[in-house]
This record gives C-alpha cells, structure tokens and sequence, in this order.
C-alpha cells in the first residue's frame, strides 16, 4: 500500500466508522464457540439433523459427493476416537479398532478426489484424442519461422 497506507487505512475507518468499535460490532468467533459448532455438526444432534434434512441421499453404491460425506463421517469421527484414544494411551491397536481407522482412511481417500477425473467425455478418453481448439495447431507452428516462444 506504499508510505501512506498505514494513514490512509485510519482515515477509511474514522470515515465510515466514526464511532470505532460501536458502529463496527463485528468480531471473529472465539476459539469456544468454534469448537462447540464443530461438535455439533461432527456428532449425530439435531443440528447436524437440520443440516442433513432435506438432502438427496443417492442409494448405496452409487458414486455421489454429498451422500458418501454425510456416510462417512460417522464412521471417520469413531476413526478419530479411536485414535485418539490409542495415542492417549500409547498403545498399539487392535485388529478391530485398525480395520475402523482403515476404513475411514480409505473413505477419506475417496472423498478428497473431488476434481480428478480420468476425461470428462468417453471421447477424450480415446487413445489420440486432440480436443478441437488444439487441432491443426502443430501444423501452424511448424509453418512458422519462429519455433519457440522465448
């Protein structure tokens, strides 16, 4: 912001907030309430029930953002339990308990592959493949005199 931005940014706040503080209530929640939202939404209660409502629940199986989250958080908060736990306790798991964290490493595996994609149509999947504005685009370089673009 160069020399005057520590003044300028004063002058801003003077001009659209004359009375500091009193005019501008806004304030970052504190590390309290953070915590006490994210227990509500990450343990089954009725706010977490409000959220999940109304929503399009694919049937099992199918690949579908929304329903395989809201599935696999139960199981990833009993995952991190567990964890928890066995670090507390410094102890190694037991099978069962290595199977649960598995599995919740595994639907968390899944669920963070929210862009990747193989191709987005079967036809840029086809071995060759050019897409359309890339056509012809060899041939016009190479009738160039300049090779590079440095």
């Amino acid at each position: 912001p160069g020399p005057l931005g520590p003044v300028a940014s004063t002058v801003m706040k003077m001009g659209c907030f004359p009375l500091g503080s009193v005019t501008r209530p806004y304030r970052s929640p504190n590390d309290q309430l953070t915590k006490e939202v994210s227990r509500l939404l990450t343990t089954p209660s009725q706010l977490r029930d409000m959220f999940t409502d109304g929503l399009y629940m694919a049937p099992e199986g199918e690949v579908h953002q929304v329903s395989d989250l809201i599935r696999a958080l139960p199981v990833c908060v009993e995952a991190d339990k567990i964890a928890s736990n066995l670090r507390r306790e410094k102890r190694e798991p037991t099978q069962e308990e290595a199977d649960k964290i598995a599995k919740a490493e595994a639907l968390r595996d899944v669920l963070i592959q929210v862009d990747a994609f193989p191709a987005l149509t079967p036809a840029e999947g086809a071995d060759g493949y050019v897409r359309p504005a890339l056509q012809g685009t060899e041939e016009r370089l190479s009738s160039l005199d300049r090779k590079k673009f440095a």
